[in-house]
């Protein structure tokens, strides 16, 4: 065991409310430790976006009693979690736990006996966690960090290694752990976990959804460059659980369009230049954005000409390379994908969008389409969006990456695709564009409500799109089409 005194400079930056939670755990008969990633993060220099406290000697009832001042929330309770109030905390996400032992019964997701045991060593507690560089604690009390498992030396150096082999493949999800983690806090996975991690591969469906799409929005939302994660599920096997993304390998475009290689080398890129503007897009839109970026070509294998079809005489020769609607036919394995990762309807319709969509701010661009064209495409997803999505498709390659400009210099200086969907953007807003003509307008000129209204109503949008804004003069498009 290596236990070494903290910096000042590291326990400072520990909330004062984490400490003054376990003197009232100490008081009661527990020990308080702080763990998981918390603790890496600080050890890295990096605020911990939240906190998780771990208590030995104290039942799970107890600590409730104990902790009554703060709200606590037995949500967790199956697994040994309490979660306190945000506001009682000073704002700080903080969950506290007593350690459990996880005793696999069966195939499943949830074929686990889970026994909380308070009674269970800090050393035994570590053993379990998935990698050693989770395995270390803080001690709150004495200032401390214990690190039983050479965590310490692995983060130093970058390296993923499991705690325990035996205990590491009993939860296959920690292979989607380390996607995240490699590309957040690492560098490397260690080969003889590698090596673990490939064993698993088939246990994948096995996990629930739920747990799969939360290691996915970590790397997507929280990695600088999620291509290290996604590389890691090509490298490790993994890839193949996902054979939306899998296809694309080997996938090869017009070597003057893209240079940096086949679809899948592009997606790395374009999800890459994702994450970095993802923090510039709406934070509502921000989630749906970066995963309909990792998706946005999921459409070209099944669209793309090769050289061989051109052979055959399936297609002539100057569609080679070509992939003509790949955007709507990738609306299909993108809500595929996504269905086996979340039952969040509005972000999977938001994502599909995304793909479906991500081609018409070229289209429009290079057919010099008026404002009419983009009202009708703002209508359907927001502009700021889709010129995000078409800047960082446009970047999908090495001289044109977005924190290097475009194509160099100035990562703010704007191409002229996503500049006019954004200035149409500035002129629009956020909202779809609002109908002039109601129904009530129609009721007052003596039309009595019915199927008969759409089709006026929609022909006065039209009008309205082409330009048209006097309501009396839209009265009379609309009035003209239910005849």
């Amino acid at each position: 065991m290596m236990e070494k005194p903290l910096s000042t400079e590291i326990l400072n930056s520990i909330p004062k409310q984490i400490f003054v939670v376990a003197n009232h755990i100490a008081a009661a008969g527990g020990k308080a430790v702080l763990v998981g990633g918390s603790v890496v993060d600080l050890l890295l220099g990096t605020t911990p976006k939240d906190w998780d406290i771990e208590v030995y000697g104290v039942s799970y009832d107890t600590l409730v009693t104990k902790l009554a001042d703060y709200d606590p929330k037995t949500v967790g309770k199956s697994f040994g979690i309490i979660k306190l109030s945000r506001e009682k905390c000073d704002g700080i996400d903080l969950d506290i736990s007593v350690p459990r032992r996880d005793n696999r019964v069966g195939v499943g997701h949830k074929d686990f006996d889970c026994d909380l045991d308070p009674t269970m060593t800090p050393k035994e507690a570590a053993m379990r966690r998935d990698f050693t560089i989770n395995s270390m604690y803080i001690d709150l009390k004495a200032g401390t960090l214990v690190d039983y498992f050479g965590g310490l030396r692995d983060l130093q150096r970058g390296i993923l290694s499991a705690t325990d082999p035996a205990t590491f493949v009993e939860d296959p999800l920690r292979a989607l752990r380390a996607m995240q983690l490699l590309a957040r806090k690492a560098k490397v996975v260690d080969p003889s976990t590698m090596a673990l991690i490939r064993t698993m591969r088939g246990s994948f469906p096995h996990l629930s959804k739920e747990r799969v799409y939360e290691e996915f929005r970590k790397l997507l939302m929280f990695a600088d460059k999620p291509s290290i994660g996604l590389n890691f599920l090509r490298e490790s096997l993994w890839l193949e659980n996902f054979p939306e993304l899998q296809v694309l390998i080997g996938c090869d475009q017009h070597p003057d369009w893209h240079p940096e290689g086949d679809v899948w080398t592009h997606t790395l890129e374009v999800t890459d230049s994702a994450a970095y503007a993802r923090d510039k897009v709406d934070p509502d839109w921000a989630e749906a954005f970066i995963f309909g970026a990792m998706l946005h070509d999921v459409g070209k294998p099944e669209t793309t000409v090769f050289p061989e079809m051109v052979k055959t005489g399936d297609f002539p020769a100057e569609r080679l390379w070509t992939a003509w609607e790949h955007d709507t036919k990738g609306r299909v394995p993108a809500e595929s994908f996504l269905r086996r990762l979340t039952d969040d309807k509005k972000l999977i319709q938001r994502a599909v969008d995304i793909v479906g969509f991500h081609m018409q701010p070229y289209n429009l661009f290079q057919g010099e389409a008026k404002a009419t064209a983009y009202k009708r495409l703002h209508n359907k997803l927001r502009l700021d969006v889709l010129g995000w999505m078409s800047k960082c498709d446009c970047c999908g390659r090495p001289d044109r990456h977005i924190y290097k400009g475009w194509p160099y210099g100035d990562p703010d200086l704007e191409h002229d695709t996503s500049a006019r969907c954004f200035d149409y953007f500035a002129e629009f807003g956020e909202k779809p564009i609002p109908k002039i003509l109601q129904g009530r307008h129609l009721v007052k000129a003596g039309l009595q409500p019915g199927p008969i209204f759409k089709i006026g109503l929609d022909a006065a949008y039209e009008a309205q799109l082409e330009g048209l804004t006097d309501e009396d003069q839209l009265l009379k498009v609309a009035l003209r089409a239910c005849q």
